[in-house]
């Protein structure tokens, strides 16, 4: 009878100096601190992008001779590096507001200038073939200039997933989109009449500057952003927003067009929609310190704009803008630090 005895008294040791053990550790461990209700971030990224405008009017009611699109012009431009300065700020745990700044140079690009005449004005300018067609196209280079945005955007949490594997926010902002090219020379790729331009092959203007053009977007946005930790220090993240109201100034001056304005020779305005698509996966370096990789999207599009022209001496006319639309993509790196 002693070995069962022996072995009771053995188990109730143990469990009463595990008991005495983890109510000692409780007593001398002090519980983790808590999250601070205020809490900063600052980072310091870039975007790697390559961007594109394309924009077309209808002047067809105001002269027989032009067609439907009237002119076509396609800014595109190539390798554009963006510096972003980043600040957020959480608040208890559930709301935040961030800000982000990117500015840039834009060095390297092309310029496609499209002109188009109805059937009446093939006739007139006696084209090669008859019928409505695209009677020219030029090339010129762009040299320049610069780009930048600012975007405002406040927001909370709607969801915590379960083990605090990562979260679901949603967010209200405001951005503002600047961007102007500047591109010098014209190459004469098509030509149907040289009655209207100049034979094919001809190189003209080669380091004049031809053309500006500046446009400016300003935007509502209400977007989610979702996160999700795959290991204990990567991180998945993507962010999509819808711009619900996105209006649009833009300025172009042509300087070789003595007949217009300098100041400018054309705007056009109007408003649209758009949206701002980033996925990408963020390692945690250090426990304040992150790095997040990834890619970037930006749509913008006019739903009902006018172009308006501004000759010398006046008497300008406002016609239909077919069509204007902006994109912008590339790879992003960002390195945050969190106070």
């Amino acid at each position: 009878m002693k070995a069962p005895v022996t072995y009771v008294v053995s188990v109730w040791c143990a469990v009463w100096w595990c008991s005495v053990h983890t109510v000692y550790a409780q007593v001398s461990t002090p519980p983790p601190a808590p999250r601070s209700p205020v809490q900063f971030e600052a980072g310091l990224g870039g975007w790697i992008s390559s961007g594109q405008t394309t924009w077309s009017h209808n002047a067809s009611g105001v002269d027989p001779t032009v067609g439907n699109p009237s002119s076509r012009l396609q800014y595109k431009d190539v390798g554009v590096n963006f510096i972003e300065l980043k600040g957020r700020v959480n608040l208890l745990n559930r709301f935040f507001v961030r800000g982000t700044f990117g500015f840039a140079d834009i060095g390297g690009g092309r310029l496609t200038d499209d002109d188009f005449v109805s059937g009446q004005g093939a006739a007139f300018y006696g084209t090669a073939t008859p019928g409505a067609q695209r009677i020219s196209r030029t090339f010129s280079d762009i040299k320049g200039d610069n780009s930048w945005y600012g975007v405002l955007e406040a927001g909370g949490r709607l969801v915590n997933f379960p083990h605090h594997r990562g979260h679901l926010d949603a967010f209200i902002g405001y951005r503002y989109y600047f961007q102007r090219h500047v591109a010098t020379g014209v190459a004469q790729a098509e030509c149907t009449s040289t009655a209207f331009c100049d034979p094919v092959g001809t190189i003209s203007h080669v380091r004049d500057d031809v053309i500006s053009n500046e446009q400016r977007w300003q935007s509502v946005e209400l977007g989610l952003d979702v996160e999700y930790r795959l290991l204990r220090r990567l991180s998945v993240y993507g962010s999509g927003a819808f711009l619900p109201v996105n209006w649009l100034n833009n300025e172009d001056v042509h300087y070789l067009r003595t007949d217009l304005r300098q100041d400018p020779s054309f705007r056009m305005s109007g408003w649209g929609i758009g949206a701002n698509l980033e996925a990408g996966a963020t390692v945690a370096i250090l426990s304040q310190l992150f790095l997040d990789v990834g890619y970037r999207f930006w749509w913008n599009q006019v739903l009902d704009g006018q172009w308006e022209n501004f000759p010398v001496g006046g008497g300008g006319v406002e016609v239909p803008l077919r069509e204007f639309r902006s994109t912008r993509q590339g790879l992003t790196l960002a390195l945050r630090y969190r106070f």
